[in-house]
């Protein structure tokens, strides 16, 4: 009997970490998934026909349908659909600061989408964009008012900048985010660090 009762004792002196449910496994990930959501619903890694002659970037459909059009009045919509000359609306550029006009028309051969107008000058030859690079786009559908200028619009950044090499299998490298401006102020007035200055 003594026996028996001192395998017990120890059985019962050992914790064991509770079994996880399949609730609590889906929970887990859902949270998971909610604390860091990608915000660039829209990724294109640039293929040549995006960067050439022929002055528009194709947007796959499904992704436009989801992410973009759902935000859109009727007469939005309609633009976009059915007329010659599409909708047009900004793009912030949030890497450089700046806000450009484009159209956005559906396609009628293939049923994706197109940005055109300012797509070339404004983006391909400002940003040195060129094929194999990874832009993100998101469409932000709040409405502000700054200094009277709304801001509805795309939201776009160069996510990776494509680095050709001797190699046949050329890598992309990860374009580096834009300073925090706090932090320059920083560097200059306690660090006593400033922009190199070229000389004469």
């Amino acid at each position: 009997m003594a026996v028996i009762r001192k395998q017990r004792v120890r059985r019962e002196g050992v914790r064991r970490e509770p079994r996880e449910t399949r609730e609590t496994r889906e929970n887990r990930q859902l949270l998971e998934l909610n604390l860091y959501r990608d915000p660039w619903t829209i990724k294109k890694k640039l293929m040549e026909s995006d960067v050439n002659n022929l002055s528009r970037l194709i947007l796959p459909t499904q992704l436009v349908d989801n992410h973009v059009l759902r935000y859109f009045s009727d007469e939005e919509r309609f633009a976009v659909l059915h007329s010659e000359r599409g909708l047009e609306l900004k793009m912030k550029d949030l890497d450089q600061g700046t806000c450009h006009l484009l159209t956005l028309k559906k396609l009628g051969s293939s049923g994706s989408f197109k940005l055109g107008l300012n797509w070339i000058s404004e983006f391909v030859k400002r940003r040195r964009l060129q094929k194999g690079d990874v832009i993100g786009m998101f469409w932000d559908n709040y409405s502000t008012r700054d200094n009277n200028y709304d801001t509805r619009g795309f939201c776009f950044s160069v996510l990776e900048r494509y680095a050709p090499n001797s190699d046949a299998n050329a890598e992309a490298v990860v374009a580096a985010t834009p300073p925090n401006p706090s932090l320059c102020k920083f560097a200059r007035e306690d660090l006593h660090l400033h922009p190199p200055v070229s000389e004469p």
